[in-house]
């Protein structure tokens, strides 16, 4: 990532909560980051929803950001943990999914009860799957994980607010994609 010009005097600007200084922050070095969060995840909306959520961090905690030496360096290393937490998520997603599918496999149903609970969790699993990956992650975390909002809050770096906002949501976009809810569905999602 190339030094931005004046991105010292930038940094302490945003640290002081002025928001012109934090709107050309981003526009320097989103595009940089953007680059960096791609080739990483191998997705561009994943890569753009952890750049959001760094900005969105450093903006909520702008009074507590350290000065640093160099902020191009600091940007990078923000969003390397912030990428390094998408995937590990993904992968802890993906296990629990699995988990899932080997419990309902295991389960004494008939083979055609057995085809329609495999139908109808693929079907339910992509539609979640079909969730912007921040708001795919919050409604894993709080249905399937269990987490309080808070406690999702604070894991994802964002607001109590936000988290809320992307749970309802994603129950939203669930329900839309169902006509008919069936009982293990209705179970999952209430």
């Amino acid at each position: 990532m190339r030094q931005q010009p004046q991105s010292d005097t930038l940094w302490e600007k945003v640290r002081q909560g002025q928001s012109t200084a934090f709107r050309a922050l981003f526009d320097a070095y989103w595009e940089e980051l953007y680059c960096y969060a791609v080739r990483v995840l191998k997705d561009g909306s994943s890569a753009q929803d952890a750049i959001q959520s760094l900005f969105i961090h450093l903006w909520e905690t702008h009074h507590q950001l350290p000065p640093v030496t160099s902020v191009p360096a600091y940007l990078r290393s923000a969003l390397r943990n912030r990428l390094l937490n998408v995937i590990r998520d993904e992968q802890v997603y993906q296990q629990h999914v699995g988990q899932f599918g080997a419990s309902a496999a295991g389960a004494d149903n008939s083979i055609l009860d057995t085809i329609h609970l495999r139908e109808t969790e693929t079907a339910l699993l992509q539609s979640i799957d079909r969730l912007p990956v921040r708001m795919k992650t919050a409604f894993y975390m709080h249905r399937i994980q269990h987490l309080s909002v808070s406690e999702i809050a604070l894991r994802l770096g964002s607001s109590e607010q936000t988290i809320r906002n992307q749970i309802n949501t994603a129950l939203r976009r669930i329900r839309i994609q169902w006509h008919t809810i069936p009982f293990i569905i209705f179970c999952i999602l209430h």
